[in-house]
């Protein structure tokens, strides 16, 4: 089968087009046909090395961490899933492999498409969607009537949990160009600040809630905006000690020196956090298939829009990761391995 492999850690040239074996399953694998392939910045993030201490790969490994796709095998113990079963997919942190024709993953890490879509649009669901309702839903504990700050909502994760935390009834401001503030608003944003000729201050009030999508200095500034008793997630600082621990096998050693290294690192934040009477955490979502079915309710449902910006051909995908890195997709950055409809 062909696949994109990353042969070291580096900018895009050391991304190429292969052809590896194909994969098998294990008891509790299914094998997927891979139709759709969505993008991320941690895509980015992964193939130039910055989890190198959490999770060494073993070059070349087969880059891609989210999937719409047919079953065409499972493993002798699965009975979740059937072949022939459409459906979506994080695949395992560790493991990666979408960017793939096909891809195997555990059973448990799938759930049923939904229906309402095609494979393009589903493969814009499973790491955006499920780090938004995590987020929205678990690690902030959204309520109704809540004042949310949103950074980045323009941004995949940003419009999931703008859709996401509407629903529950909290009060959403959001930073954004002003090119995206009808869509914004539409999708449930009671206001929308121009990051560009406004900056993320104190004039922004407080807030019971505050989502980091974007990360950098821009954090530092977030932490005088958190009311006493709130909460402050981010997803694009730096982990916070626990945070990623489990998100892949290491030894003590490796696990001991990768939460001191930590622990250092946020320290200045956490002991900000904890004089402002706040908490302070960084979120690394779980693959969770019910999470996935959750989402794809809300689309079946229409009560969730899925945002795309652009797709890419399989032999093209050099040019998404480059859309990706532009950091002005308006949407899903997809690319397109097998047929879409």
């Amino acid at each position: 089968m062909r696949a994109y492999e990353v042969a070291r850690f580096g900018g895009p040239e050391v991304l190429s087009l292969a052809e590896r074996a194909e994969p098998l399953a294990e008891a509790g694998d299914v094998i997927v046909d891979v139709r759709a392939a969505g993008l991320n910045p941690i895509d980015i993030l992964q193939r130039s090395g910055t989890f190198r201490l959490a999770n060494p790969p073993r070059f070349p490994f087969v880059p891609g961490n989210e999937f719409a796709g047919v079953v065409t095998a499972v493993g002798s113990k699965v009975e979740s899933v059937a072949i022939g079963d459409a459906v979506i997919g994080r695949t395992d942190k560790a493991r990666l492999g979408a960017l793939a024709e096909r891809v195997a993953i555990d059973a448990s890490l799938v759930a049923p498409m939904p229906r309402s879509v095609d494979f393009t649009s589903a493969a814009a669901i499973p790491l955006a969607g499920t780090t938004a309702l995590q987020g929205v839903r678990d690690a902030l504990s959204v309520r109704p009537g809540d004042r949310l700050l949103i950074t980045g909502g323009s941004g995949v994760v940003g419009m999931f949990a703008i859709q996401l935390a509407a629903r529950v009834g909290a009060r959403i401001v959001t930073t954004a160009s002003a090119a995206s503030e009808s869509l914004l608003r539409r999708l449930g944003a009671d206001e929308v600040v121009d990051y560009r000729s406004r900056p993320v201050d104190e004039s922004l009030g407080r807030f019971d809630k505050v989502f980091d999508l974007v990360g950098g200095a821009q954090t530092d500034a977030l932490m005088t905006l958190v009311s006493a008793g709130g909460r402050l997630v981010s997803v694009a600082s730096t982990p916070t000690p626990g945070s990623i621990r489990h998100d892949y096998v290491m030894s003590p050693l490796r696990a001991a020196t990768l939460e001191t290294a930590l622990w250092v690192a946020t320290f200045g934040k956490r002991r900000r956090a904890r004089k402002g009477g706040f908490t302070y955490r960084f979120l690394s979502m779980r693959p969770s298939s019910e999470d996935l079915k959750e989402l794809s309710a809300l689309i079946d449902s229409g009560d969730m829009e899925i945002m795309l910006d652009s797709t890419y051909d399989f032999e093209h995908a050099a040019d998404a990761f480059a859309r990706v890195e532009t950091r002005r997709a308006k949407g899903k950055v997809v690319v397109a391995v097998g047929g879409t409809a």
